[in-house]
């Protein structure tokens, strides 16, 4: 019996394409960003995304970094929508504006900053 390639086990081989060197940065960047460690964000990408996606990460990152306000690109959301897709745009302004709320309510930045980590991860696993 013929076995097809969309058949396979192919975690394996997105591990490889994750594991280069520029897509390692780019894991490694949102990973910092999100406050998680590499691995996880790995996990994640491997579980979600196929091959094609993957290998196109870092174009697709370089594209993201660019997009945004300050304070989009300070909580990663351009890099989450548009680059690695694992949060919809709708989700990622209700984040922007919960955190720009928590400031205004006179929230330390660190803490609004690790909240909105905190429901960007629930997001992503959910």
């Amino acid at each position: 019996m013929n076995k097809y390639l969309y058949e396979k086990d192919l975690r394996q081989m997105k591990l490889i394409i994750l594991e280069s060197r520029r897509h390692d940065a780019v894991v490694l960047e949102l990973a910092a960003t999100l406050g998680i460690k590499r691995q996880q964000l790995r996990k994640i990408l491997i579980e979600r995304s196929d091959m094609m996606f993957l290998e196109n990460l870092p174009a697709r990152c370089d594209v993201a970094r660019e997009a945004g306000d300050d304070t989009e690109r300070l909580l990663g959301i351009p890099l989450l929508t548009q680059a690695f897709c694992l949060i919809s745009k709708e989700d990622g302004v209700l984040i922007k504006e919960q955190y720009l709320r928590r400031i205004q309510d006179g929230i330390k930045h660190e803490a609004a900053v690790s909240e909105a980590r905190m429901e960007m991860m629930e997001l992503i696993r959910s």
